[in-house]
């Protein structure tokens, strides 16, 4: 059955918790709409719940730039020809004309309540990638989940289903360290090469080190979660460092669409080196 249109909007207009999402744009609130009602028709009785999170859920969504970020829980494992039609389903509907992209990982429930170092996953949608559908069988599963379910529970807004923190894990701190460093390894080690395709790919590299180094920081002395670019800002009233500031205000303008003048490649390498250190004393 598909649910009621305009879903997401009504939340918006009733739920304080999505009250930060009251400027956006009307065509990614029916885009959300979009997203939930596939949800429903495809999993019916086996349908959850569905969360947003990330930087639309955040307060810091740029159309066209961020990726609208879906985290969503059925009640057990489903068939591969469900995954497989459900998984196009999601990669086939419009997106909004302003911009963004859906990053998606549907997980069980069994999944979202157990503590592990890499999640198990149903299927993943990422319709900026190719191919825009994974099917999560027989992978070993994804550690970034551990990232996104402690972001729902903590900044994440419910579009149907139960509230975050009665579904969701509670975060372990030295889980998400880890995950936090192997990310930042990952970055360093693909560089510019990570973001093929990207019509900017070595600035793109730059951001994304800095930011999420920036906001592993900040976890790190405050136990804050939060977006990249809030890291980044609690970095820069935290530290007066001229150097820092030139760094992380390069990697703020391009997070912005702006094309700033490119870092010095060995600054960026010397900020996320002291950043790594940090993250391996806390786990050692």
């Amino acid at each position: 059955m598909r649910a009621p249109a305009r879903l997401v909007i009504g939340l918006v207009r009733a739920h304080p918790r999505l009250r930060i999402m009251q400027g956006v744009d009307p065509a990614v609130l029916q885009y959300l709409d979009r997203v939930v009602s596939t949800l429903r028709e495809h999993l019916g009785a086996e349908f959850i719940g569905a969360y947003l999170h990330g930087s639309l859920a955040m307060g810091g969504f740029d159309p066209g730039r961020s990726d609208i970020d879906v985290l969503a829980v059925c009640a057990a494992p489903l068939p591969p020809e469900q995954r497989a039609s459900l998984g196009t389903a999601l990669a086939e509907i419009p997106r909004p004309t302003s911009g963004g992209d859906l990053e998606m990982s549907l997980v069980t429930e069994a999944a979202a309540r157990t503590p592990a170092a890499a999640p198990e996953f149903e299927v993943h949608v990422s319709t900026h990638e190719e191919p825009a559908v994974v099917d999560g069988t027989d992978r070993a599963g994804d550690e970034n989940l551990v990232i996104r379910f402690a972001l729902v529970r903590a900044r994440g807004h419910v579009l149907s289903g139960p509230e975050p923190t009665e579904l969701f894990v509670a975060p372990d701190r030295a889980a998400l360290i880890r995950t936090f460093l192997t990310d930042l390894e990952w970055a360093r080690e693909h560089g510019a090469a990570g973001w093929e395709g990207h019509y900017r790919p070595e600035f793109a590299s730059m951001a994304y080190r800095v930011l999420n180094a920036a906001r592993s920081w900040r976890y790190v002395e405050t136990g804050e979660l939060g977006s990249k670019v809030e890291g980044a800002a609690w970095l820069e009233r935290r530290d007066p460092d001229p150097d820092l500031h030139e760094l992380l205000d390069a990697a703020l303008a391009f997070q912005r669409g702006d094309l700033p003048d490119r870092p010095d490649e060995q600054a960026v390498d010397a900020f996320v080196d002291r950043v790594e250190r940090m993250l391996r004393r806390e786990i050692s």
